[in-house]
């Protein structure tokens, strides 16, 4: 979708204040405007290390809208590629897996994108005519790291060829 340089300024600006926020409670950030090679602005943010030690980085981008049908709201999307890789031959274990995790989320998902990147994602709506309130920002990141941290393990376990599919969907409905 082409969307009109007013709109990408906005998202531009907008993401310069979530990024003001996010560095205030410490966090290190990286602001990539558009590109050829990017085709939305893109707030990169490094979060705490998982228990294994992996670096984690959360991504922020707003979702392109027709601005003509939908005035109201805007969608930031928060993505974050999990610091693992997936086995070979397990896409269909950890697809269950996910499946079973993702009923329990009360915000956002874990998926497997086309490359076999594992991430978890969350699109959170925000009204078009108003701005980041920075404590419901920060109360929204802490839920989608604690929900991250929460499962993360029982992915590993599956895509790494650890545990079963199983295994893991038994004990999580244990």
């Amino acid at each position: 979708m082409n969307l009109p340089e007013v709109v990408h300024a906005r998202h531009l600006a907008q993401l310069g204040y979530l990024q003001e926020i996010l560095e205030e409670t410490g966090l290190v950030t990286n602001l990539l405007e558009k590109s050829e090679a990017i085709p939305l602005h893109v707030l990169m943010a490094g979060f705490q290390e998982d228990a294994k030690g992996r670096e984690r980085f959360l991504h922020f981008s707003f979702l392109p809208l027709n601005d003509e049908e939908i005035t109201s709201v805007q969608l930031l999307q928060i993505y974050s590629t999990l610091p693992f890789h997936l086995g070979e031959g397990l896409r269909g274990e950890v697809g269950e897996v996910l499946l079973e995790i993702n009923t329990r989320l009360p915000v956002g998902h874990f998926g497997i994108n086309e490359q076999g990147e594992l991430h978890y994602r969350y699109v959170y709506s925000i009204p078009a005519s108003s701005t980041f309130e920075s404590e419901q920002v920060l109360e929204i990141l802490s839920l989608f790291v604690y929900m991250c941290d929460m499962f993360v393990e029982y992915i590993d376990k599956v895509a790494s060829g650890e545990a079963t599919a199983e295994h893991v969907v038994s004990a999580l409905r244990g």
